[in-house]
């Protein structure tokens, strides 16, 4: 499977989450070129500012995507992208029915590879992560998660 290199450009969507946000600076500072997208332009401006130089240096974009739920959400974001790290996820606590939950992660996560086959065949890989509201259980005991602990 094709790799990512320096200089390439990578995109991170979900960009300002506590995740992403390190695999951001992580990719700039070994050299790539990032674009990542967030929901609201204030998110972007933030993250403009806190990465000033990479903006100057024509390393760093940011691209609102407002509803990735939406069809041909990502279509210009995977534009001339080598790789995609896709982090974003829709997350709310106030449902009644997983699905009110579950449909809108699934619907956004399945945008990207749909954005990038019709927009960008020459994509090199798509890293997909999860979200830590697969292993979330409320529970006032501390406890350590793993990969058995997913929620059905």
């Amino acid at each position: 499977m094709p790799t990512a290199h320096p200089d390439d450009t990578v995109l991170v969507t979900g960009a300002n989450g506590y995740i992403p946000i390190w695999v951001f600076r992580k990719l700039l500072e070994k050299g790539y070129n990032v674009r990542g997208t967030v929901q609201k332009a204030e998110k972007g401006e933030y993250l403009k500012q806190y990465f000033e130089s990479y903006v100057e240096q024509g390393k760093l974009e940011i691209v609102v995507v407002e509803d990735i739920t939406k069809e041909g959400a990502f279509d210009e974001a995977v534009k001339g992208v080598n790789t995609i790290e896709h982090m974003a996820s829709p997350f709310h606590e106030n449902v009644d029915d997983p699905e009110e939950f579950i449909g809108p992660v699934v619907d956004g996560t399945l945008r990207i590879p749909k954005s990038a086959l019709k927009n960008n065949r020459a994509i090199k890989r798509i890293v997909i992560t999860s979200s830590c509201a697969a292993v979330i259980n409320v529970t006032s005991e501390a406890r350590t998660f793993s990969e058995r602990d997913g929620n059905e």
